[in-house]
């Protein structure tokens, strides 16, 4: 029987608006009235009130973010956290002082830039401009810090970083950076334009994992759904793991199981027959 259920959002649980709904929230609510745990997995930081928009504060759900790097129990409290390394932030900025780096650390995230700057930066993500449908910009960024220096940034807790790179060259450079210190970091974007780095050690599959043995479940008692990138150790690790058919191949590759599309609202659908199977 399955005991927990393990979700990304963007691409997976979410309709196409990236958002929840009725059918989403009410396979959630089944879920945990019929005494199974649920859990975002997502690659987000989900600082503020995200878990709040999406319905999901008073509902008892858990949350990994930051690809594994940090996992919340149901009352907002930290159950696990992994930092990067302090040398490897400091000589990331130094070697690339144009990027602009999102530095995010357990509430904030920190960057070099200026507000405007981010925002334009921003506006050029195709995702985001559904993800914002219904949310303005300045409150969705309202746990930004701007114009930091790497001297501020280095005092911070960071735990991941994100950026986005155009120029062919420096997105070469940054690549062979980050392979060059791959005892160290990884990066996981869940597309291949951006890149999200994190601790070596963290991804999702490793972050279900220690969520279920916190909760007493069994490997083998436990759901994963994902799409992309980030969800590939995620999606190799369960028995019981189910790509959408929006997925990358990878991700179907490495899931074994593929479903509908997330327009379709396949994830919960499909969540709901597991629950009423068993």
């Amino acid at each position: 029987m399955v005991k927990l259920f393990a979700c990304d959002l963007d691409g997976t649980l979410l309709n196409k608006y990236h958002e929840t709904d009725e059918v989403i929230l009410d396979a959630v609510d089944q879920v945990i009235k019929n005494n199974r745990y649920f859990a975002i997995a997502t690659g987000r930081h989900m600082h503020g009130n995200q878990k709040e928009k999406l319905g999901m504060y008073h509902r008892g759900v858990y949350t990994i973010c930051m690809n594994g790097a940090l996992i919340f129990d149901p009352k907002g409290n930290s159950i696990y956290e992994n930092y990067l390394n302090q040398d490897f932030l400091a000589k990331i900025l130094k070697t690339f002082p144009t990027i602009d780096f999102e530095c995010i650390g357990k509430d904030h995230t920190f960057l070099r830039i200026s507000k405007d700057q981010h925002i334009k930066e921003f506006e050029k993500r195709s995702i985001w401009k559904k993800v914002l449908r219904k949310t303005d910009i300045h409150e969705f960024m309202k746990d930004c810090l701007y114009e930091q220096s790497d001297e501020e940034i280095l005092k911070q807790g960071i735990m991941k970083i994100n950026c986005r790179v155009e120029d062919e060259a420096l997105h070469h450079d940054l690549t062979a950076f980050i392979q060059a210190h791959s005892d160290i970091v990884v990066n996981a974007p869940f597309q291949d334009e951006i890149f999200e780095i994190t601790d070596k050690s963290v991804n999702k599959g490793e972050a279900v994992a220690k969520l279920a043995q916190l909760l007493n479940v069994a490997e083998d008692e436990v759901a994963v759904y994902g799409d992309g990138g980030n969800d590939f150790e995620m999606l190799s690790r369960f028995t019981h793991a189910y790509a959408t058919e929006n997925a990358s191949d990878a991700a179907k590759k490495a899931a074994g199981n593929v479903i509908g599309h997330c327009d379709d609202h396949a994830v919960p659908k499909h969540i709901l027959e597991i629950i009423y199977k068993s």
